[in-house]
């Protein structure tokens, strides 16, 4: 299946280039309820591309071969090896000049995270930064596992459905966000606060919060806000708390309501399903099932009728 290039090249002047058609996208998280990050998988063949820029922050994987990248500065070409695994970030609206170069009748197979330049500077003032003075830096590095870690996650939610969850998206979108800004910006950042969790108050209502709302698009953001905290440190405590992240949390609560209302007879599994948040009855059987260990029909079909005298 080919996708459209939602993550489109524009020149200095702002000027849209048009797409490269010997580019092919062939996995992408356009059209998904993730808001704040899109991923596309790529394969390229060897092309050249003059004086561009990206409107969002761009990750690149390099998930195949290892490819050769030249980049131009200052009039002249440099060589970078790019062996499988390499990352390159190349932030929002600074422009580059380069061309890749691999062999005939290959293409480079890549994965590019492009992030919305207000979420990055939104998590920045999470992490109590200044974020009028937040840069990210471009890089290139040979590997790096977090990002490896989250790219792969992001590419299993788009395959697996869990793309229809805005959580999902949204908890890997901030992971990738504090990584950017803790190893590739030019701010400093101090070490981790631990405080022993969210003060009970907060624990207690962030938890009621979650139960009322469980039929509806559940954010992180929207639960932190009704504690009065940024997501990011909502996050944090929540998980110091509870041992789960906030998406965790929110799966599990969602299938245990699930099989309660199941286990009253009064609901098919898809009924189930909607009331309790999930985007569709197979949703709701993959999480029932590793969580519990047998399917929602399984559950229904073990259920015995009652004998009426």
């Amino acid at each position: 299946m080919n996708y459209p290039q939602s993550a489109p090249l524009r020149r200095t002047n702002e000027e849209l280039v048009p797409g490269n058609a010997s580019s092919r996208v062939i996995l992408s998280s356009a059209g998904t309820r993730w808001n704040d990050i899109l991923l596309e998988q790529h394969r390229i063949p060897s092309s050249e591309m003059p004086d561009i820029t990206y409107k969002r922050h761009v990750v690149v994987l390099n998930i195949g071969r290892s490819t050769t990248w030249e980049q131009k500065k200052e009039g002249r070409f440099r060589s970078f090896f790019k062996p499988r695994g390499a990352i390159s970030l190349l932030p929002s609206h600074q422009s580059f000049s380069g061309r890749l170069e691999v062999e005939r009748g290959v293409s480079a197979n890549v994965l590019f995270l492009a992030l919305e330049h207000v979420f990055v500077n939104r998590t920045a003032v999470g992490l109590e930064l200044d974020s009028d003075r937040i840069e990210l830096v471009e890089q290139r590095r040979s590997n790096d596992p977090t990002i490896r870690h989250i790219a792969m996650a992001l590419v299993a939610g788009v395959r697996t459905g869990a793309a229809c969850d805005p959580m999902y998206g949204e908890a890997l979108s901030t992971a990738l966000a504090v990584h950017l800004l803790r190893e590739y910006g030019a701010a400093v950042l101090g070490p981790k606060r631990h405080s022993g969790g969210l003060p009970r108050e907060k624990l207690v209502r962030a938890v009621e919060y979650i139960q009322d709302q469980l039929d509806t698009d559940l954010t992180v953001s929207g639960i932190a806000q009704a504690v009065y905290m940024s997501p990011y440190h909502f996050t944090r405590l929540f998980k110091e708390s509870t041992g789960q992240s906030p998406y965790q949390y929110v799966v599990e609560a969602r299938v245990r309501k699930a099989k309660e209302l199941l286990t009253t007879g009064k609901f098919t599994i898809s009924e189930a399903a909607f009331r309790v948040g999930f985007f569709d009855q197979s949703h709701l059987t993959r999480h029932f099932k590793r969580l519990f260990g047998l399917t929602p029909k399984k559950l229904l079909s073990g259920r015995r009728p009652e004998i009426v005298i």
